[in-house]
């Protein structure tokens, strides 16, 4: 069994060591600087609290179950979880199955903590990024946090994952099919995703600044229409008003007409406009 090791601990006595053999020969700031060559050092260190291993070396000869069963005591005694043993688990043999193993099975169980852990190690884990597992954790019935940390690594491939998310869009709901539709708005030239984008911003009135915000990512003049529309409802709230207009103006469009918001509650704040007394109206 692996043993449950704090070593940030460690490295905070290295650097303690370091500091006592070199008083005054280095300023504090220097050794502030020097930290990254000191954390490099502290890796390839013999220390007596690791049987004389390495940092770098002490969980190399762990299997990724082992190592994953490590991460959990880390996570359920709090004990911080450094970089080295994350390094040993995404090398360690077998370590994409091990870890897809445990994202597919009761990985939520140990807790969020564990399962972006998991969804971390895995990105670079894995032979081969695993679309539809991802898909899932962004779409389905998961924590908040684990549905966007899902969405952000679909949003860094999108390209990669595109005929997959557009083929799971239409069974989507609620926060996964918004968690789509920001995914597919990292792609371009695509007819498809430009129509779903238009559909979605027309269909959420309620959120018209998340929703522009996504056709000016995608960048094709033909959502100018659709913007215009919107902008020019005679209800727009102020908000809604300048982030549609900014949508507008990334995509090459303009939009100049003059706008009355004195009361809007947000235009008054941002303004410092104050609603006259109905006697002074008059």
């Amino acid at each position: 069994m692996v043993r449950t090791l704090d070593l940030d601990k460690l490295f905070d006595k290295y650097i303690e060591g370091y500091v006592y053999a070199n008083v005054g020969k280095v300023k504090p700031e220097e050794i502030e600087d020097k930290i990254p060559v000191l954390y490099k050092e502290f890796g390839d260190a013999k220390l007596k609290e690791l049987d004389g291993k390495t940092p770098n070396s002490y969980y190399r000869e762990y299997s990724a179950k082992e190592l994953l069963d490590c991460l959990k005591a880390h996570i359920k005694n709090g004990v911080p979880v450094s970089d080295f043993l994350c390094e040993a688990i995404t090398e360690a043999n077998g370590a994409g199955e091990e870890i897809a193993k445990e994202l597919e099975g009761d990985a939520l169980k140990e807790g969020e903590e564990y399962t972006a852990y998991l969804m971390n190690m895995f990105s670079s884990a894995a032979e081969k990024f695993p679309v539809e597992l991802f898909i899932n954790l962004a779409t389905g019935e998961y924590p908040e946090s684990v549905g966007e940390l899902a969405a952000e690594f679909l949003c860094e491939r999108a390209e990669e994952v595109k005929e997959i998310a557009l083929a799971a869009f239409g069974s989507a709901k609620g926060k996964g099919e918004e968690r789509l539709t920001e995914v597919l708005s990292n792609v371009r030239g695509d007819d498809r995703v430009l129509e779903i984008l238009i559909s979605e911003f027309k269909k959420h009135t309620e959120n018209l600044p998340l929703y522009s915000s996504y056709l000016a990512k995608y960048g094709d003049e033909r959502a100018l229409p659709a913007l215009y529309e919107a902008i020019k409802q005679d209800q727009i709230k102020y908000s809604d008003f300048e982030e549609v207009r900014f949508a507008i103006e990334a995509l090459g469009g303009e939009y100049d007409e003059p706008r009355d918001f004195t009361f809007d509650p947000t235009y008054k704040k941002i303004c410092g406009i104050k609603r006259k007394p109905l006697h002074e109206r008059r």
